[in-house]
């Protein structure tokens, strides 16, 4: 009996290591679950505020665009309902391309000037009597100074003056889209007239030299120019509009 009550007890001791180096390994088994677990949680939890994050700055952007477009619509809206509709719009850019064309007679601010021929005689040198006559490229240089100083349309003795109008000189007479004129010679001009009045009357200008010669000149300031329309309107048979290509 004593032998084999020692022999228990020999067993007692391992039995007791063993069961607790497996109740350590199992609680820190348990542990580590417990650790893995919170930190799945904590991700999906984050990445959970980041999508609502994202979600409500997309939501937010989405509301400014409505509002943005509600604002259009109700400017649109009020354009239509009044005076600067679509059809108001489009008038307008009408009228001024029919200005542009010079297809309509015009009026405003501007200045009226004379020219004629100068009062100076050469003597009997053949050609020197040249020097005393208005030239095509004189109303030519004079028109650009009016172009140049800001006029919005300009007429000489009637002939209006547009993109692609030409002042032409044959013999002693001159000719504005194929028109002929003859001194003295009107212009008239629609644009700012203390701009017009200080741009021809510079020092050296055309006028400046045409009066060292004695060609009178009378420049005149006034409230209100009218100008006429093209004697004939120009065609295009040749010039197209250049159409955007598909993709572009």
């Amino acid at each position: 009996m004593g032998t084999l009550s020692a022999r228990g007890n020999q067993w007692v001791v391992p039995m007791t290591v063993v069961c607790l180096v497996l109740g350590g390994m199992l609680g820190i088994q348990v542990h580590s679950q417990q650790l893995r677990g919170a930190s799945q949680v904590g991700r999906q939890t984050s990445a959970l505020v980041d999508m609502l994050t994202r979600s409500a700055a997309q939501v937010e952007q989405q509301q400014e665009e409505i509002e943005r477009l509600r604002g259009l619509v109700a400017e649109y809206e009020k354009e239509a309902a009044g005076e600067k509709g679509v059809a108001r719009i489009m008038q307008e850019e009408l009228h001024t391309s029919r200005i542009a064309l010079g297809t309509v007679a015009v009026k405003g601010p501007g200045v009226e000037m004379e020219l004629s021929d100068s009062t100076m005689r050469a003597g009997g040198e053949f050609g020197a009597q040249d020097l005393y006559v208005i030239h095509d490229f004189d109303l030519l240089q004079i028109a650009n100074e009016m172009w140049s100083a800001g006029a919005e349309a300009v007429s000489i003795n009637g002939q209006r003056l547009l993109t692609g109008s030409a002042i032409a000189c044959s013999a002693r007479l001159i000719a504005i889209n194929n028109i002929t004129i003859a001194s003295p010679y009107v212009f008239k001009a629609i644009g700012d007239k203390d701009k017009l009045m200080s741009a021809l009357n510079i020092r050296d200008g055309v006028l400046d030299r045409l009066r060292v010669l004695q060609f009178p000149v009378k420049l005149t300031p006034k409230d209100e120019v009218v100008i006429p329309p093209i004697a004939v309107a120009p065609k295009y048979e040749h010039a197209r509009p250049l159409e955007k290509e598909a993709g572009r």
